[in-house]
């Protein structure tokens, strides 16, 4: 079967770019919000939910850039 007609690789590469794209949204916000709080906090370091949300950012970026893979690479073996 051609890789456009593969509904999993369909679902993989979509769903793997959406989670990417909400990531890069996340962090973004994250770095907008950061940037302009960092004013008040005096050039302090960065609270402890920032750091957290920075993380997660990343994590979820991550996820989506290997969920992409798996579609990329058909292994529709693995199964959600």
């Amino acid at each position: 079967m051609s890789i456009t007609y593969s509904e999993a690789f369909t679902l993989n590469v979509i769903a793997g770019l959406l989670v990417t794209l909400l990531a890069a949204a996340l962090a973004i916000g994250l770095t907008v919000w950061w940037t302009r709080e960092e004013d008040r906090a005096h050039g302090g370091p960065p609270p402890p939910a920032v750091r957290k949300l920075a993380v997660a950012a990343f994590g979820l970026f991550a996820i989506g850039i290997l969920w992409q893979l798996f579609g990329y690479l058909r292994l529709e073996r693995v199964g959600w």
